[in-house]
């Protein structure tokens, strides 16, 4: 028998004390001690309880439930809750409940009841970076020597950086925001206007987020955003979040993370939209970048691909105490979070533009030995494998099974509206397309393309491509495909 629900109640008041929100006829929620909120449905016949991600592990008398249509009560400080990553479990007994609590109330206290532990940054190793940076400056300042972040070669490169995010947060106009405009589309406009910022007036361009659509709309950092003004339950789920990330004072890790779920985990776009919300305590972030410049810096941290609060809390850290050293041992009296940041920055690129210090490394620094011969190796026994088994045998083919999962009206609907989505511009190159005629070359004509390969012909697994590019991809990998691409074109993501 499952546990009555005004038992439930009770035990949930005792424990965290007031709800989150006025209880509704529906829905009373509260918030844990680590700021972590979950809501007991009033009305359900069993006890159930939405919670934030992710799953419990298996704990006697709880049961996940699959995900179903939320509840409008759902909204404010238990906002996190009417999403589609939101859970909800069933519970059968008092004790299967405090089972489920002690584990909910402790999920993430490891990484949020304390800072995340410092980076070790030697001194020596510091010096030796710092003395490098300052002959790069040097090289590149006509012999005039590094002062500042805010002077020279220094202030030129970096100083636009506060002066975007001050325009970006004019664009945004948070305080404008009200909760009654959630799901309008006016708060997920006024976030993509603070991102695809251009303004030859101010000389101010934002190459904090890769946005700029030359390289095809798949590659965009914010393209879900771009795709969520026609999709309102996507546009809705986001605009909570940014709501409650500037004005509702919203818990910022579990924001982090379920804004890095919906929009694939794109680190840049995510370090940026806290940038604007707080320049002190949160910087933008280029993973390859920035990875590279700590493993010279002797800091052990890698950021690509490691899109989460708790990585990006790390990285804040290691930044902080390059700006420790910056005050300390280079005799920076006021450097800031920023100027930590453009250190790091700067001393990559430097070295990236052919300013490469003598003293940085050996002639071989980088050198694989033995890459060649294997690689001739590989390709003798591919092509061995390939002669060997084309003999003349019959091999039976396997046929993917592909379902076309709407009406043809409706196909025909979608093809324009992600035509007009990707500006007639390949989703994968940025190439424009050509569209039939007697002139139009064949390998830039317009494709319809299966992200996932194994997927269906459905509304949210479809893009345009050139046709050239269909054939190249083949049943890749969406995301390496892309990967590769930007390589070609000499980017590192």
């Amino acid at each position: 028998m499952s546990l009555p629900i005004a038992d439930a109640e009770q035990i949930l008041g005792n424990r965290f004390g007031e709800p989150a929100k006025p209880p509704t006829q529906y829905v009373i929620g509260f918030k844990t001690s680590i700021g972590r909120v979950l809501a007991l449905h009033r009305e359900a016949n069993e006890t159930r309880i939405w919670f934030q991600p992710p799953a419990p592990p298996r704990l006697d008398g709880v049961t996940v439930m699959p995900n179903s249509a939320k509840n409008s009560n759902l909204d404010g400080p238990l906002s996190l809750l009417n999403t589609s990553s939101a859970l909800r479990v069933e519970i059968g007994d008092e004790t299967a409940l405090r089972r489920f609590l002690d584990w909910y109330d402790s999920l993430g206290g490891a990484t949020k009841q304390a800072p995340p532990a410092k980076m070790d940054l030697d001194p020596s190793t510091f010096r030796e970076a710092f003395s490098r940076f300052q002959r790069l400056i040097a090289a590149n300042d006509k012999g005039n020597a590094f002062t500042n972040f805010q002077e020279g070669v220094a202030g030129v490169w970096e100083g636009y950086k506060p002066r975007l995010r001050d325009y970006a947060l004019r664009i945004l106009d948070v305080n404008g925001w009200s909760e009654n405009s959630i799901g309008s589309g006016a708060i997920l406009q006024h976030t993509i206007d603070a991102i695809e910022i251009q303004d030859s007036r101010t000389n101010l361009t934002n190459n904090l987020v890769f946005w700029q659509n030359r390289f095809g709309h798949a590659n965009r950092d914010h393209r879900v955003l771009l795709e969520a003004v026609t999709s309102p339950n996507l546009r809705r789920e986001l605009e909570q979040l940014l709501f409650g990330l500037y004005r509702n004072q919203a818990d910022e890790g579990a924001t982090f993370d379920h804004l890095s779920e919906l929009t694939g985990a794109k680190y840049p776009l995510l370090a940026y939209l806290y940038f604007l919300k707080d320049m002190d305590r949160f910087m933008p972030i280029q993973p390859t970048t920035f990875d590279r410049a700590f493993r010279s810096l002797g800091i052990q941290l890698v950021t690509l691909r490691n899109c989460s609060w708790e990585n990006y809390q790390r990285y804040i850290t290691a930044l902080s105490e390059v700006r420790k050293a910056l005050t300390t041992i280079s005799g920076l009296s006021e450097a800031r979070l920023i100027d930590g940041h453009s250190f790091c920055w700067m001393l990559k690129k430097l070295e990236d533009e052919g300013n490469q210090d003598p003293k940085s490394g050996g002639k071989d620094a980088g050198r694989i030995l033995g890459g060649r011969e294997k690689s001739i190796i590989a390709m003798r026994l591919s092509v061995e494998n390939t002669v060997k088994n084309s003999n003349g045998q019959i091999v039976q083919r396997t046929v993917k099974n592909k379902e076309q999962r709407m009406t043809s009206a409706e196909l025909d609907k979608l093809i324009a509206s992600l035509l007009d989505l990707q500006d007639n511009r390949c989703a994968l190159t940025g190439i424009p397309f050509q569209f039939h005629g007697p002139d139009a070359d064949k390998n830039l004509l317009p494709s319809l393309d299966r992200i996932d390969s194994d997927g269906h012909y459905e509304a949210g697994n479809l893009q345009v491509v050139c046709q050239f590019i269909n054939f190249w991809k083949g049943d890749s990998d969406n995301a390496d495909f892309q990967r590769l691409l930007l390589l070609v074109r000499g980017i590192e993501q």
